[in-house]
């Protein structure tokens, strides 16, 4: 009998998803068996969520005695958004298997590195970016592939997430994050993956060059709703390997909060519905229908398997379908979707689009991280716009005001 694959869990906030997804929603072939996380509380609570006696995972609070520990083949980064590259590259040096949060890498540098250290490495890298597994995603990705729409022409990619004052305080007390929480500093262009990879994932485009715009933060809303001082929004447009634009607006902090998807092709287009990303709206021409088709309709998109699961599972059913997935591809039974040189794309998008930000909105090229010589260019490129304890960024997070502050009591 082929042993369960043994997961750890490196950052038990986000992390919690994870586990519950894969331990409530069934997966088989694999058991949750460490815990690391810095703040007790955290880790007691991911604990809870685990099997106790015999097969309760053991905790750590220590990062290096967590990875030293032997206890896992493959591990799920949940740490901080601008520290995944670091412990991805250490993980994969040890052949163990990565499952990495939100972006990819933080500098170009990082990816570079991450790249080559999943080429020489015995375990697999994949991007935990759960948004193309949502019911909507899905079926536009089942109708591009179906193949009646056409060749994309144009694609967009929405996910804006402003925040609540409770929860700005929340990222903002050290009690819980700490001063140098990622949230307080990110660039309005870094966190562009739940907007851009469903559009990858659907119709297989990668990116080739980026140019990028940001909307500027109201000074009397900052204050009155003690938001982070970043930008309001940042859209990027993408042309891709075929030839097609895609405009993406990434974690904008804007009203209303949503996710939306848009697909225009030759001879139809797909779109989910906005406010409800369960529904599907399917176009054509009315002279490039196909016969018995609907010139325009709308309907409810199914999973085509796992229902009860997913829709117990968090991001519309992500959480539940890229941990499954991730476990399958540990056990050589699908090919990993965003795989590393995918994922270093998209933070290449988002690296190199606040470049274009700061530098006047002028394009830049996006290198195929495939290709060691293109993405050697950027083998000792560190351009890095988040603050850490005793070191500075050493670009802007922002283009705005110096005299407001993220300080609110």
């Amino acid at each position: 009998m082929r042993r369960k694959l043994r997961i750890g869990v490196f950052g038990c906030w986000r992390g919690s998803a994870y586990i519950k997804s894969l331990i409530q929603g069934g997966i088989e072939g694999a058991r949750i068996t460490a815990l690391c996380d810095k703040n007790p509380a955290r880790l007691e609570k991911a604990l809870s969520l685990c099997p106790k006696g015999r097969y309760a995972p053991k905790c750590f609070e220590n990062a290096d005695e967590f990875f030293a520990s032997g206890l896992f083949d493959a591990v799920f980064l949940c740490n901080y958004f601008n520290e995944h590259d670091e412990y991805a590259v250490r993980a994969l040096n040890m052949n163990i298997h990565v499952f990495s949060e939100t972006m990819a890498a933080s500098t170009m540098a990082g990816a570079v590195a991450l790249c080559r250290a999943a080429e020489k490495s015995k375990a697999l890298y994949m991007m935990a970016e759960n948004y193309p597994h949502s019911r909507g995603n899905l079926e536009l990705k089942r109708l591009y592939e179906g193949g009646t729409l056409g060749k994309l022409v144009f694609a967009e990619g929405e996910y804006v997430h402003p925040m609540s004052p409770d929860t700005t305080r929340h990222y903002n007390n050290p009690q819980d994050h700490g001063y140098y929480h990622w949230r307080r500093f990110i660039p309005r262009t870094y966190y562009c993956s739940h907007a851009l990879a469903p559009l990858i994932y659907m119709t297989g485009e990668m990116p080739k060059r980026v140019v990028a715009m940001v909307a500027d933060n109201d000074p009397e809303s900052i204050k009155k709703y003690k938001k982070f001082y970043t930008e309001s929004a940042g859209v990027m447009l993408i042309t891709t390997s075929g030839g097609a634009v895609m405009r993406v607006n990434g974690s904008s902090s804007m009203a209303p909060h949503g996710n939306w998807y848009r697909l225009a092709c030759t001879n139809g287009g797909a779109e989910t519905v906005r406010g409800d990303q369960t529904k599907v709206r399917l176009s054509y021409n009315s002279w490039t229908k196909p016969e018995g088709a609907e010139e325009d309709t709308v309907y409810e998109a199914q999973w085509a398997s796992d229902a009860e699961s997913a829709n117990a599972a968090g991001h519309g059913g992500g959480d539940y379908w890229v941990v499954r997935k991730f476990v399958e591809a540990c056990r050589g039974e699908n090919t990993p979707f965003p795989d590393v040189y995918t994922a270093c794309a998209m933070s290449a998008v988002a690296i190199l689009g606040w470049r274009s930000v700061l530098n006047g909105n002028i394009p830049y090229d996006i290198p195929d991280f495939r290709n060691e010589e293109e993405r050697s260019r950027y083998e000792q490129d560190r351009q890095f716009p988040f603050p850490k304890e005793g070191v500075p960024n050493n670009i802007p997070y922002t283009t705005g005001r110096p005299d407001l502050t993220n300080d609110w009591e």
